[in-house]
């Protein structure tokens, strides 16, 4: 039988709050990742910018490994490694919350 008898959270809503630290790192992704695509679409530099950078930077380790992995430079492979790099991150963050089930065995 197991010790712990806390309901588990079943709805979307209750896993984010019960996951905030991934949770709130997804949001940071996101965030960054919005204002990279804000500022390469409508602000004008005469010499290249550093915002499409800092996605990657964020979601480091796991976007560089599948960015050299992937092949071309299309912005779709862009996409997929800083997304995969994020949850991969996410994922390591929960499983090092206390609480979690890794941290309780």
């Amino acid at each position: 039988m197991r010790g712990d008898t806390r309901p588990r959270p079943s709805g979307l809503l209750a896993r984010l709050r019960a996951h905030w630290l991934s949770t709130a790192y997804l949001v940071a992704v996101a965030a960054v990742c919005v204002w990279a695509v804000i500022d390469r679409t409508f602000v004008p530099h005469e010499d290249a910018s550093f915002a499409g950078v800092w996605p990657l930077a964020l979601t480091a380790p796991g976007s560089l490994l599948l960015l050299l992995l992937l092949p071309g430079g299309s912005p779709w492979g862009y996409a997929v490694c800083v997304a995969l790099g994020a949850a991969v991150n996410a994922w390591l963050l929960q499983l090092m919350e206390p609480g979690s089930r890794a941290t309780r065995r």
